[in-house]
């Protein structure tokens, strides 16, 4: 295991670095054609709007309030007078910086290369992807609502035609080849977070990297927090819908890297932010390698 210790000047670096980001966020994604505004106007619309049934519920009960009522992901500014906040605010851009300085990627990690973007909310984190060059975006969100939000955003506002968003969980995905995976704020909300991450150690190429960010809590040694989905925080459940939580197993640095090695991940770097106790990954998939099967929810897996 190799647990980064992150500099003094970590966050003063993190945050030079998302000022850049986000400059050229606004540049890459301003929009100049009355009609595509119209169509975001049309979008942001949808704020708001309270939909179970469509995302396959048989009940609202138990559910998340994000998954039913539409909340928008990251902040996004169309042009100088349409704008809009979104629930993480510009965490899509201060991620990016943080997986940058944390693992010291250069800025043309993402070149070139074809992606996939694991939990992508309103896409925020897809079109960050892109601006950094990927050739190619898959996103999945299993939340159908926030999906079709993300294919509207890409090709009916800024024809990215690199883009496309499925409505399916990363549990459900069992082919493709990708040179990057990029799962930021979602392991913590696996039910089996050992098979989601062999899920996408077998959709990488012999190669391929993986970025992971996930809640965290700070500790030495392999272990984690039992959270459940029944506990929530912070908002209000009748109204806004607005609440937090809906998340299983919170890891530390050393058990994030247990679980990335035990599915198949090599060359694995952790570290702990305090910064909203998160926990970061990187890892490699170095070669097929199986994985031990006692107990494994899905024996055949590949």
């Amino acid at each position: 295991m190799t647990t980064i210790p992150l500099p003094p000047d970590h966050n003063q670096r993190v945050n030079a670095r998302q000022k850049i980001l986000e400059a050229k966020y606004q540049s890459t994604y301003a929009l100049t054609d009355p009609d595509k505004k119209s169509r975001a106007l049309a979008l942001l619309e949808r704020i708001g709007t309270i939909d179970w049934k469509t995302e396959g519920y048989q009940s609202p009960d138990h559910q998340r309030d994000l998954s039913i009522k539409f909340h928008w992901g990251h902040d996004h500014r169309f042009d100088a007078d349409l704008q809009v906040k979104g629930r993480m605010g510009n965490r899509h851009l201060s991620l990016a910086a943080q997986f940058m300085e944390g693992f010291s990627l250069p800025d043309n990690h993402f070149q070139g290369r074809a992606v996939l973007d694991i939990g992508c909310w309103t896409g925020g984190t897809t079109l960050v992807l892109a601006m950094l060059g990927a050739s190619r975006v898959l996103a999945l969100e299993e939340v159908r609502k926030y999906a079709e939000a993300t294919n509207i955003l890409a090709t009916d506002i800024y024809g990215l035609s690199t883009i496309h968003c499925e409505p399916k969980s990363l549990f459900d995905l069992k082919e493709g080849r990708f040179d990057s995976v990029y799962i930021p704020g979602v392991v913590y909300h696996l039910s089996d977070p050992v098979l989601g991450l062999r899920r996408l150690f077998n959709r990488l190429r012999d190669g391929g990297d993986i970025l992971i960010e996930s809640a965290g809590i700070r500790h030495d040694g392999r272990m984690c927090r039992f959270k459940g989905n029944q506990e929530h925080f912070g908002g209000s459940e009748d109204g806004d819908m607005n609440r937090g939580g809906w998340a299983w197993f919170w890891p530390s640095a050393s058990c994030l890297d247990a679980w990335m090695y035990e599915a198949g991940f090599d060359d694995i770097r952790v570290f702990y932010s305090e910064e909203g106790s998160r926990v970061f990954g990187y890892g490699k998939r170095i070669k097929y390698r199986d994985i031990t099967r006692a107990g494994l929810s899905v024996p055949d897996i590949e």
